[in-house]
């Protein structure tokens, strides 16, 4: 599936017709008005057709075309669903688990001694304690074979 080139155009423009100002959807987007108008008038080209009414003054200076007009729920709907999906994929980024592995010696030595007092700062954190068999140090990697001495 290629991705979206227009993203961005079409937040520009979902922003646009809903405050009817290239304006205000800059200030909302972060940008300056002649990159939203640059992004609308890119979209309009690859589209090949005009997104908006253009008047020269008043309220009705930018109004959305009809064809505008009835794209712009499936749009919104696109970038709720978006939200939703990334705010499911931060969800899933803190899983609430930290895996430690270590050492034997170093588990039982300095870990587990200290353990509950980590529990206790991080209640909604589950430690969970591997051992590595054959450890090498910190950058080595589990080894099936004990290390050379």
């Amino acid at each position: 599936m290629k991705s979206p080139v227009h993203l961005n155009a079409l937040r520009a423009f979902e922003a646009s017709a809903r405050h009817q100002s290239f304006s205000a959807a800059a200030a909302e987007l972060n940008v300056t008005p002649a990159a939203v108008g640059q992004l609308v008038r890119t979209l309009e080209d690859w589209l090949g057709t005009p997104l908006f009414v253009r008047g020269n003054s008043g309220k009705a200076r930018l109004v959305p075309t009809e064809t505008a007009e009835h794209a712009l729920p499936d749009i919104r709907a696109g970038f709720d669903r978006l939200t939703l999906v990334m705010e499911r994929l931060r969800e899933g980024s803190t899983s609430g688990v930290l895996t430690v592995t270590v050492s034997p010696a170093f588990a039982s030595k300095w870990l587990l001694p200290r353990i509950d007092r980590f529990q206790a700062i991080c209640p909604d954190t589950d430690a969970v304690r591997r051992q590595a068999q054959g450890w090498c140090g910190p950058q080595a990697q589990p080894r099936t074979r004990p290390c050379a001495p």
